[in-house]
């Protein structure tokens, strides 16, 4: 049959011919997209399977132009809804695999005060504290770039006397970083409440390191980070390390680990030199100094990281539409009461659920018991329904609180591993560390005296051989 002739005098066979040039980069594209999650194999697999289809087509609109049209309309609206689904997916890819980590640096003001950032600010005193290295520098830099000038930059022996000065009047604006972030954090617990941030700007991080495994065959540890952002920062920024598991995993074995280091362990800092509390290591310089402060005191290596802020756990917990936990105490935490046994939960009450710890008879080390808890309800209730479509409800929830570094070609890999994994994750045991605090001086922050973590001895290494054995297979 003449090709030519049938295009000539066939409206429905020219249509046909159009969409099925459509349909074709349509099909590739999505394959190409495809390969990002499950590798090249992906698109090389699909190609052939695309032309066969595509010439098929072809071959039906010379034979039966309607046909062929309607078939073709019919693919068309198929490939459509996947080209919206491939969009969601990457949206949300791009999201999570934010791993580049900023330190954020603010000009605050009270949050009582009158002052904005269209204001100009040569009557205003700027107050920073004087061994904050950089502070003095990344606030002039602020200024400037926002046209800016003050009456004076001042600087301050200690955050308390900046603090004092901010509330009192004396001092407009103050420089804030991750220094006096933590600083304030001991001053005044409520500080967050009492400022408004009116310039800021991101420093980039250094990034995290990966030691890349084959995660459906080998076995590996993930770094769960729980961090507390505040004062308009996002999931990107540098924030206290409220929230330190390790998660073991041998795919071979079907083994898991899940082991809890409290946040106030005493550990080395080696982005400033000194030893201080573990979750402070996170404020100073991000999710890779928090990696590298345990590696450093567990002598454990750590592959990937994910990294939670709060606003995304309250998330997680309600895209699942709550989930059932299991406290270890009777107790009741500002509105929310919890009895000794099997608890459901809500966002909002799941996220004090895993921050309460005053009240509880070991405070951090029973913080760290439902922190463990709050993750094996989570694998729970998703083993209720553990489709793609579901993970994907969960993650849509998480977009704009959560990050991981565990590669994009890896997803693909990482929902079949969980699936497969389900039984163990549901009853995995909890691992804690037993240990006793001490109040002195901190290396790094002249002056501070407060409160450290130190395991009892043989701690560590009972959690290095538990997580060895998981690794090895035993």
């Amino acid at each position: 049959m003449d090709f030519k002739k049938v295009l000539k005098q066939s409206i429905a066979a020219r249509i046909a011919l159009v969409l099925a040039a459509l349909d074709f980069l349509a099909a590739v594209y999505i394959a190409l997209q495809a390969s990002r999650y499950e590798g090249m194999i992906v698109l090389l697999a699909s190609l052939p399977v695309i032309l066969l289809i595509t010439a098929l087509l072809v071959w039906c609109t010379l034979k039966n132009a309607k046909l062929s049209l309607a078939l073709e309309i019919l693919l068309t609206i198929v490939l459509i809804v996947a080209l919206v689904l491939v969009g969601k997916i990457n949206s949300l890819s791009d999201a999570i695999s934010r791993t580049v980590q900023y330190e954020e640096v603010q000009l605050v003001a009270l949050a009582t005060s009158d002052i904005t950032a269209e204001d100009d600010f040569s009557s205003y005193v700027l107050g920073y504290t004087n061994s904050d290295d950089g502070a003095y520098e990344r606030s002039g830099e602020i200024l400037e770039e926002n046209g800016k000038k003050v009456k004076e930059s001042h600087p301050y022996a200690s955050t308390d006397e900046l603090y004092e000065d901010l509330l009192s009047g004396t001092t407009e604006l103050m420089v804030l970083t991750s220094n006096t972030r933590s600083d304030l954090s001991l001053i005044d617990e409520e500080y967050e409440s009492k400022i408004k941030v009116i310039l800021a700007k991101k420093y980039e991080l250094d990034a995290v390191a990966i030691k890349p495994v084959d995660i459906s065959t080998e076995p590996f540890t993930v770094y769960l980070c729980g961090a507390d952002l505040s004062s308009g920062q996002d999931i990107t920024s540098t924030g206290r390390g409220d929230v330190n598991i390790l998660l073991t995993v041998n795919p071979n074995t079907a083994k898991v680990n899940l082991q809890v280091i409290p946040r106030d362990t005493f550990v080395y800092i080696p982005c400033r030199g000194g030893s201080s509390k573990l979750s402070y290591s996170g404020w100073w310089g991000g999710v890779q100094s928090s990696i590298d402060s345990i590696e450093d005191k567990f002598g454990v290596e750590i592959n990937y990281y994910a990294k939670i802020n709060f606003n995304g756990l309250v998330d997680l917990v309600d895209a699942l539409g709550g989930v059932t936990v299991y406290s270890h105490y009777t107790y009741t935490a500002g509105e929310y009461s919890f009895v000794k046994g099997e608890n459901y939960v809500s966002g909002e009450k799941a996220l004090m659920f895993v921050r309460a710890r005053k009240m509880l008879p070991e405070n951090e080390l029973s913080r760290g018991q439902h922190q463990m808890e709050l993750i094996k309800g989570i694998f729970r209730k998703f083993a209720e329904n553990p489709s793609y479509s579901s993970a994907m409800a969960v993650l849509n929830g998480l977009e704009n609180n959560f990050v991981t570094n565990i590669p994009e070609n890896d997803f693909g890999k990482v929902f079949e591993l969980v699936v497969k994994l389900l039984p163990e994750l549901e009853t995995m045991e909890n691992h804690t560390i037993s240990g006793t605090y001490q109040w002195h001086y901190d290396e790094v922050r002249e002056g501070y005296y407060q409160y450290y973590f130190y395991p009892d001895d043989g701690e560590i290494e009972k959690v290095r051989a538990r997580i060895e054995a998981v690794l090895e297979g035993e």
